[in-house]
C-alpha cells in the first residue's frame, strides 16, 4: 500500500467516528431515550383561584340586596295625636266661621287641625294616627268638670298603647297666652310660637323631657324661637302627670295661642312635622 492510500484510509477512519456521535444522535430510540415523556399526574382540578372573586362579588351583591331590602321594609315612623282638650279654640279662627270670638268651640277647634297635622307630617316621612276621642264630648257624658280631662282621656290612651306601638304620642293644646307672647315673625312670615310641657311627677320624666328638649332644640334650628321652651309642672294645682307616664315617648305641646290665625298655625305645624323628622326619624333608620 502506498504512503497515500494508509493517509486516505486513516482520515476516513477519523472521520466517521467523528460524525457517529451526531448520526446517533438523531436516531428515534436516542431520542426517547435521553428525553423521556413523563405521565400525567393525577391531581384534582382547583377552580377556587378563579372562582373566588366571582362569588365574593355575587355574595356582597346579595347582602346589599338584603340590606336595600331592609331598609324599604322598615317600619315607619309612628306618631299618634291626642286632644285632651279638644275643644280649645282659635279666637279668629272661631270668628271666621262663626262670626263670635271664642276660644272654647265645639265645632272649630284644635281637633280640627288633626288632617292638617297629619298631611304635614306625612309629607316628612311620618305615619299618623289619631285617638278619635273628643274628650270635652266625654266629659259632659260622665257629667265632670273640665279638670278631669285627663283622667277621662286616660282609659282610651291606654287601650290605645296597650294595641299598638308609637315611636311619639304628642297631646296638642292650645296656650292661653296672647299674641305677642305666641307669635314670632321669620323671614317675613308669621308663625304661631309652642311650648312644651311635661309632668315632673312620674317615672318616665326623664325621658319625656329628653324627646321635648330634642325636638324644641331642632325647631329652633329651623325658625329661631318658635319654641319657646320646655316646661316642668309639678305641685299643687297642675296634673304632674298629663298621662306621660304612661309611656316615655309622651310630649304635651301647646300650639300658639288665643289669637293666632290658621296661617300662622299652618306654618307650624309644617315646622313641626320637619323638627320631627329631623330629630327622631333619621335617627331610627340609622
Amino acid at each position: 500500500m502506498t504512503l497515500l492510500k494508509k493517509l486516505q484510509w486513516s482520515f476516513g477512519l477519523l472521520l466517521f467516528f467523528f460524525v457517529l456521535p451526531v448520526i446517533a444522535g438523531q436516531l428515534p430510540f436516542n431520542k426517547q431515550a435521553s428525553t423521556p415523556i413523563k405521565e400525567p399526574e393525577d391531581k384534582p382540578v382547583v377552580f377556587a383561584a378563579t372562582n373566588l372573586p366571582e362569588q365574593s362579588v355575587l355574595e356582597q351583591t346579595k347582602e346589599e340586596t338584603e340590606e336595600v331590602t331592609k331598609e324599604v321594609t322598615k317600619d315607619p315612623f309612628k306618631v299618634l295625636l291626642v286632644f285632651t282638650h279638644s275643644q280649645e279654640s282659635y279666637q279668629p279662627m272661631v270668628q271666621a266661621v262663626s262670626g263670635k270670638a271664642a276660644v272654647y268651640d265645639e265645632k272649630t277647634n284644635i281637633f280640627n287641625l288633626k288632617d292638617t297635622i297629619s298631611k304635614h307630617f306625612s309629607m316628612n316621612g311620618i305615619q299618623t294616627d289619631v285617638l278619635d276621642v273628643d274628650v270635652m264630648k266625654e266629659l259632659k257624658r260622665q257629667k265632670k268638670t273640665f279638670p278631669a280631662a285627663y283622667n277621662v282621656v286616660r282609659p282610651y290612651l291606654a287601650k290605645r298603647l296597650q294595641e299598638q306601638s308609637y315611636d311619639l304620642v304628642i297631646d296638642l293644646h292650645r296656650d292661653s297666652a296672647k299674641k305677642n307672647a305666641t307669635t314670632i315673625t321669620h323671614n317675613n312670615e308669621s308663625y304661631a310660637r309652642i311650648a312644651i310641657v311635661i309632668g315632673a311627677e312620674h317615672k318616665n320624666y326623664r325621658w319625656n323631657t329628653a324627646y321635648a328638649e330634642s325636638l324644641s332644640a331642632t325647631m329652633n334650628e329651623i325658625v329661631p324661637k318658635i319654641s319657646r321652651g320646655v316646661i316642668s309642672k309639678s305641685g299643687d294645682n297642675v296634673d304632674g302627670r298629663y298621662n306621660q307616664d304612661l309611656t316615655k315617648e309622651m310630649i304635651l305641646i301647646e300650639i300658639g295661642g288665643i289669637d293666632n290665625t290658621e296661617e300662622e298655625l299652618n306654618r307650624t305645624i309644617a315646622v313641626i312635622g320637619k323638627a320631627i323628622a329631623k330629630s327622631f326619624v333619621t335617627e331610627k333608620q340609622e
